[in-house]
């Protein structure tokens, strides 16, 4: 009856989500991957912490219609935000603007698709 899942939204509902002891993970043959690296790798911080910020900028562009056609700004340099132009990137967008005050990230917000900066 609510409205939220048959969106493609997961939130918002009573379970307790990805930081729960065991969770309900929706269309999992897609979106649960094998990580090639061992449980103490020390690259593992590293997944993790992608693998929480990129589906919430993906999800974003996804939810905002980003093709081939669309101009894109993303407000914020942060990680969900770099995350957000690269997603804009891989789904095609002519053009991505990002909007951020710190150089280092700007600068990797290009390596990542951005194709203006406003600082």
């Amino acid at each position: 009856s609510c409205e939220h899942p048959h969106a493609g939204f997961w939130d918002g509902m009573p379970e307790e989500g990805g930081q729960a002891e065991a969770t309900r993970v929706p269309l999992a043959d897609g979106t649960l991957v094998k990580l090639p690296v061992a449980a103490d790798s020390a690259l593992m911080p590293s997944l993790l912490t992608l693998s929480d910020v990129f589906g919430t900028g993906h999800h974003a562009a996804v939810a905002g219609g980003v093709d081939q056609r669309t101009s894109v700004t993303v407000i914020g340099d942060g990680a969900v935000g770099l995350l957000g132009v690269l997603s804009a990137r891989l789904l095609g967008a002519e053009r991505i603007i990002l909007m951020g005050r710190h150089q280092a990230r700007t600068d990797l917000g290009r390596d990542f698709g951005a194709t203006d900066v406003v600082s």
